[in-house]
C-alpha cells in the first residue's frame, strides 16, 4: 500500500503540479549515460523523454511534466527505459543485441530549487539511475572512456 501511494505521489508531483505562483513551468530533460549501451524510448512517469546514445548526453523539452510546487516535498519517480546495442569505442560503431526493458523508481534528492525547470537523469554501468532536479544545465559526472569518436 505505501509503494502505491508512493507511485501516486511521483506522479502527480511532476505530472501536474504548477509553480509557485500558480503557473505551468514545463521541465526539461537531460540524459547522461555512462554506459556502453544504447538507451532508448525513456520515460519518466508515463511521459517520453527520448533516448541517449552510449556515452552520450542529450536533452529534450518534454510536454506532461511540470515543475513541482514546493523544493522539500519526497518525490519519488517511475523510469523506464531499454537497453538495446552495444558500442564499441574502437571500432566506433554499434552491435545489435535484443532491448533488455529496465524500470526504476527514483527518489529526487531535496531541496530542489525554486526555479527548477530541468531534470537530469544519470543511467550508470551497473544499471541503477539517478536523477536530480535543478535550475542550471546538467553536468556529466563521469568522463567518456579514451578513444571515444563522438
Amino acid at each position: 500500500m505505501k509503494r502505491a501511494l508512493l507511485k501516486l505521489f511521483g506522479l502527480a508531483a511532476l505530472g501536474g503540479c504548477t509553480s509557485a505562483r500558480g503557473e505551468s513551468r514545463s521541465i526539461s530533460i537531460d540524459q547522461y549515460n555512462y554506459t556502453d549501451r544504447y538507451i532508448a524510448d525513456i520515460t519518466v512517469n508515463g511521459v517520453w523523454a527520448g533516448s541517449v546514445g552510449a556515452y552520450e548526453g542529450g536533452g529534450s523539452r518534454v510536454q506532461g511534466l511540470l515543475a513541482p510546487r514546493e523544493s522539500n516535498k519526497k518525490i519519488v519517480l517511475k523510469v523506464k527505459w531499454i537497453v538495446a546495442d552495444t558500442y564499441d569505442v574502437a571500432a566506433n560503431k554499434y552491435t545489435r543485441k535484443p532491448d533488455e526493458p529496465k524500470e526504476a523508481e527514483v527518489e529526487l534528492p531535496t531541496p530542489y530549487p525554486a526555479d527548477a525547470d530541468l531534470l537530469v537523469l544519470h543511467f550508470y554501468p551497473d544499471g541503477h539511475v539517478e536523477a536530480e532536479l535543478t535550475g542550471n544545465r546538467g553536468n556529466r559526472r563521469i568522463p567518456p572512456p579514451p578513444g571515444y569518436h563522438r
